[in-house]
């Protein structure tokens, strides 16, 4: 036979051996024996080894946090680990040889299950996250590992691993309805659909069966339920009462409530049941303009253990975003209302600026062009002065009429300043020059003070400058009856690159009460109601120039006492310039005037006095002008004549410019369908330069137009 025996070496050590042991036999008679005996050290430390490591495996999947299960190749069960007792709630007698597809999964999971299992045991390996459920029927979240057992090249098994990653993905859902009830806040076009969606992703994360948002009327204690879904009872209203919905409402906090709960505040007298008792009822209040306006509330009916804290939380930041779209509503609705008043507002704004844009800039063209005109006509040294004084109120008003016309511009930051070379004493002292006869006539002194340490030239806008400069002027001399008007200019700071310097304008007039510094500044305001009465004025100048210092990072201040006068002072900064001495720059065009002679231009006009200005400017450079007082004698004289560009007035009697454009460009003549068109127009509007566009006209001019600016749209149209 064979033994395993322990030998013993000479040294008095042991090992194991095998012996393989036979009898000797003589004459009938067991006279000894034979064997072989060999040493199995190696294969019991092998086995041992063997065992180590299978306990150490058994162990490891026992302990292991997540479930590991085996499965025959029929799919039935023939090894768990406790992790699956604990995640599923079978014991192992429970679970073990049965199939593992059909214990822990029910309904449509059956089949998804069968169909991983068919892919494992085809060779794959499969990873993925799916649904399973309890014993208990619940359903569980669980990420899945499959991965067939083969031996000796055959497939004998599947071995797959169980995670539960429920929490996971429940704060996956709580994170998908935060946001997709926040989006619907935003874009929901009425609390209906924003309930909806509420309760379509509150059911992500727990039970909506029973579910139900009341809004409390306080005037009539009564309950509106415009979103009500219950497996036992039907409402549309009721009166408040003592109801649990109340409750939450004069506790004004959010209550989770089991049915023990509620029998004890019913005996306490501080709630009445109506509908249906339930096992579990949790609601939070729904607040919208810090004023409680109802309840959002869940219940169940079958399950104590339906809803926790943490569901309390989350119906918490539903119930806060539901106010949030109630606050919303109501503003939007509120916003309607200040909507159609702020366009009918700003229609009738529009409507002002288009008329004011047209009779100012009108009989502005005619000024300005009559002075360029006279300048031409090489007047007296003394002639000069004034028309050069004129010129320059001319195009100081033309600035400030821009901006009036189109305020909102400024309002909205879209005004772009210049940075060009100027003389600060020459623009101060012209703007003095313009001043000195309204001075003179009201017996005035005007004075200017100009700091001898300030650069003779700077860089800058001069034109914002002398247009804010000029409007507090003309309003201290206004204000002004007796005494003086003082201009004054201050270098505060210089630098290597720039300079700060102070604006001051300072006056002995009425003065302004200290209640009212800060509302003079507002558009269309004035200090005192009869202010307009006895001096005129819009209201506008002080808003235009705070606003026009603003954008420039600079404030306007003022000082005043009523019958003592009152001083306004701002200060900017200016980059220094590198002009010694600076002229104005103009451009020879004589050469290009002369490309001006012979050719012939019709001049749509329905004013007479801007005919006659442009036909002198034009007719000084060698043109032919023929005028038309409107678009249809245009059209007739274009038809019957030769021209070689069109000067178009936009608003004109029986035809206006847009009209006459849009005929002559669908034209079949291809000469007087591409004829050049240039706009004449009194509106710095951006719409109306939009429309100038659209209509086919090449380019536009606006009133009034300085004659250079004239002569050079023209060539670039006939060049």
């Amino acid at each position: 036979g064979a033994y395993e025996l322990k030998a013993v070496r000479k040294d008095g050590t042991t090992f194991p051996t095998l012996a393989y042991v036979h009898p000797i036999i003589e004459n009938g008679k067991e006279i000894g024996f034979r064997g072989v005996m060999l040493n199995i050290s190696s294969r019991k430390r092998v086995e041992e080894e063997l065992q180590t490591e299978k306990s150490f495996l058994e162990h490891l999947i026992e302990s292991a946090p997540e479930v590991i299960v085996q499965t025959d190749h029929k799919g039935k069960l023939i090894r768990i680990n406790s992790e699956f007792v604990n995640l599923f709630g079978y014991t192992k007698d429970e679970a073990i040889g049965k199939s593992l597809d059909k214990l822990i999964a029910t309904g449509e999971q059956v089949k998804e299950a069968k169909e991983l299992s068919r892919e494992i045991t085809n060779g794959k390996v499969v990873s993925t996250e799916t649904i399973r459920t309890h014993k208990d029927g619940s359903i569980i979240d669980v990420s899945l590992l499959g991965t067939p057992v083969i031996i000796n090249g055959k497939q004998v098994g599947v071995f797959g691993i169980y995670r539960n990653i429920s929490e996971r993905k429940r704060t996956e859902r709580i994170q998908k309805l935060i946001y997709e009830i926040s989006q619907a806040v935003l874009t929901t076009e009425n609390l209906e659909q924003l309930f909806q969606i509420i309760k379509e992703q509150l059911s992500t994360i727990m039970d909506t069966k029973n579910f139900f948002i009341a809004l409390y009327n306080k005037e009539t204690d009564s309950l509106s339920l415009p979103f009500f879904r219950d497996e036992k009872d039907q409402f549309d209203s009721i009166p408040a009462g003592k109801t649990l919905t109340a409750y939450v409402i004069r506790e004004n906090k959010p209550i989770l409530l089991d049915s023990n709960a509620v029998s004890k505040l019913e005996k306490e007298g501080k709630v009445d049941l109506v509908g249906t008792p339930c096992k579990v009822w949790l609601g939070v209040p729904l607040q919208a303009e810090d004023e409680i306006v109802g309840v959002i509330s869940l219940q169940s009916y079958d399950d104590k253990n339906a809803f926790n804290e943490r569901d309390l939380e989350i119906l918490q930041f539903i119930s806060n975003q539901a106010g949030l779209s109630i606050d919303r509503k109501r503003a939007e609705q509120n916003l309607i209302i200040a909507k159609q008043k702020a366009e009918e507002a700003a229609m009738a704004k529009q409507q002002f600026l288009s008329t004011m844009s047209h009779e100012i800039r009108t009989p502005m063209n005619a000024v300005i062009g009559m002075t360029h005109l006279l300048l031409q006509e090489e007047p007296r040294e003394d002639q000069m002065e004034y028309l050069n004084a004129l010129k320059f109120s001319g195009e100081n008003l033309l600035v400030l009429i821009n901006d009036i016309l189109d305020f909102t511009k400024i309002e909205s930051g879209k005004v772009f300043f210049e940075e060009i070379s100027f003389s600060l004493n020459d623009m101060v002292s012209g703007i003095k020059q313009t001043f000195i006869y309204r001075t003179d006539e009201k017996g005035l002194n005007l004075l200017l003070e100009v700091d001898s340490a300030i650069p003779d030239y700077v860089i800058g806008d001069p034109a914002r400058l002398n247009q804010v400069l000029t409007n507090l002027i003309g309003n201290a001399i206004k204000f002004t009856e007796n005494g003086s008007v003082k201009i004054g200019i201050i270098l505060k700071k210089e630098l290597n690159r720039s300079v700060d310097i102070e604006f001051s304008v300072q006056d002995t007039g009425i003065g302004i009460p200290a209640d009212k510094l800060d509302y003079i500044f507002e558009s269309f305001s004035q200090a005192s109601t009869d202010t307009t009465r006895k001096f005129g004025g819009t209201g506008l100048g002080l808003a235009i120039c705070k606003k026009l210092l603003e954008l420039q990072s600079s404030e306007i201040k003022v000082e005043s006492n009523p019958g003592e006068g009152s001083k306004f002072y701002f200060q900017l900064t200016f980059k220094k310039s590198d002009t010694v001495s600076p002229k104005v720059i103009t451009m020879n065009l004589e050469e290009s005037f002369e490309r001006l002679k012979g050719k012939r231009i019709l001049y749509a006009e329905d004013n007479e006095i801007n005919q006659i200005v442009a036909e002198k400017l034009l007719v000084k450079r060698g043109v032919e002008v023929e005028n038309a007082e409107n678009g249809k004698v245009a059209i007739e004289k274009l038809a019957a004549g030769n021209y070689d560009l069109i000067l178009m007035d936009l608003h004109m009697p029986e035809m206006n410019g847009y009209e006459a454009t849009i005929i002559i460009r669908n034209s079949k003549d291809p000469k007087i369908k591409s004829i050049p068109i240039i706009a004449i127009t009194a509106s710095v509007m951006i719409e109306v330069q939009e429309e100038i566009r659209k209509s086919g006209m090449n380019d536009f001019l606006l009133k009034p137009f300085n004659p250079n600016e004239l002569y050079q749209k023209i060539l670039a149209q006939l060049i």
